[in-house]
C-alpha cells in the first residue's frame, strides 16, 4: 500500500533522456512527468520522477501535475519503461536500445499508445 498521508518526494529534475538512461534507479511504482517543448515530448524535455500517494492515484493526472510539477505532463510509469526496454531486447536478439533509441521510441509509445516500427525490427 502506498503512503496515503505524506507526499512522496520527487527524485529531482533531469532531462527525459537522462531519466531513461537511469531508469533502473527508480522504483517501479514511480511515475514520470515531462514538460512538452513545442507541444511535444522531447529527449531534452525536463522530467521529474516521483511516487504518488493513494489519494493522488485517485485524482486526474492533470491535477497531480498542477500541484506537484506545474508545467509537466504525465509520461509513463517507471515499470512500463522497464518492460518496454526488456521487450525491445527480446525483439532485437538480446541487444538493448541506445538511450536515444529508447527515448525516441518511448516518446512515440507515450504519445500514440502503440509501439514504433523500430521496436519490432
Amino acid at each position: 500500500m502506498r503512503n496515503s498521508t505524506a507526499s512522496l518526494a520527487a527524485k529531482g529534475i533531469m532531462e527525459l533522456v537522462e531519466v531513461i538512461a537511469s531508469i533502473n534507479s527508480f522504483d517501479d511504482e514511480d511515475t514520470i512527468f515531462v514538460e512538452k517543448i513545442g507541444g511535444k515530448f522531447d529527449p531534452v524535455s525536463q522530467a521529474v520522477v516521483f511516487g504518488m500517494t493513494d489519494e493522488e492515484l485517485q485524482l486526474p493526472t492533470a491535477e497531480v501535475c498542477e500541484s506537484r510539477c506545474p508545467g509537466k505532463y504525465y509520461f509513463l510509469e517507471v515499470f512500463l519503461v522497464k518492460e518496454f526496454i526488456e521487450d525491445w531486447a527480446i525483439n532485437h536478439k538480446g541487444c538493448l536500445p541506445t538511450n536515444s533509441e529508447a527515448c525516441h521510441s518511448l516518446i512515440f509509445y507515450a504519445e500514440n499508445d502503440s509501439y514504433p516500427a523500430e521496436f519490432f525490427s
